[in-house]
């Protein structure tokens, strides 16, 4: 049974049961009630894995006075790391390999810092508590009957929409309709992608220009 690919109207999704209910009625099946659950959760298994926002960003302290740091449920990517104080002391990363070729076994102020498994690796190791700010990008925070809403299905429905519709089809093996949601649902991932680069950077570097002529005056 085809996929009906009617136009979003603004403000007719607002929450999980919403999109539940809109994505029923765009499939034109009432029995997938049961399966469009996972449908959701493979969306945000994919978003989870391409989708760098600022909006997914957050800022944490922590208190690390060891090695290791078990790193939260929710952490994706480490964007920046800093031990605070006067000055702010930024942290670089380095693969785990390098550490013992450029590192001692002494403890320390921490100067670089690595990712193995879950844990973030510290080298040297602290020789004290410090007190670290962390920026990184979080998990999408899943869509359930508990928590209806999140950033992404408050500002931009259409990547919820699209996505679980392309898998909708799939599930229902319509591929004209999967091919035409996969479509849909890749542009607006990357149309959310250049906005978060434009919101975090702006236009573009300013680019100095040479000297105009005006009026006989170099400027």
């Amino acid at each position: 049974m085809a996929v009906s690919l009617s136009i979003i109207e603004p403000g007719t999704i607002g929450d999980y049961a919403d999109l539940e209910s809109k994505v029923a009625d765009w499939l034109d099946r009432g029995d997938l009630t049961a399966q469009i659950p996972d449908f959701v959760a493979l969306v945000e298994a994919k978003l989870n894995r391409v989708l760098r926002s600022v909006n997914s960003e957050v800022s944490a302290l922590w208190a690390v006075s060891s090695e290791f740091y078990l790193l939260p449920s929710d952490f994706r990517k480490l964007r920046k790391l800093y031990i605070e104080g006067s000055p702010d002391r930024p942290l670089v990363e380095m693969s785990p390999t390098a550490i013992p070729s450029m590192f001692s076994g002494d403890t320390g102020t921490p100067r670089a810092y690595y990712i193995e498994g879950r844990q973030l690796g510290f080298a040297p190791p602290p020789d004290q508590s410090y007190t670290f700010r962390a920026t990184y990008f979080q998990r999408v925070p899943p869509l359930t009957s508990a928590s209806p809403s999140n950033w992404i299905l408050e500002e931009h429905p259409d990547i919820y929409v699209w996505g679980t519709l392309m898998h909708g089809a799939i599930y229902i093996r319509d591929p004209e309709a999967a091919t035409a949601c996969e479509g849909l649902f890749d542009t607006a991932i990357a149309e959310l992608q250049r906005e978060s680069r434009l919101d975090r950077w702006g236009v573009g570097p300013l680019v100095p220009s040479g000297p105009v002529q005006v009026r006989g005056a170099r400027c």
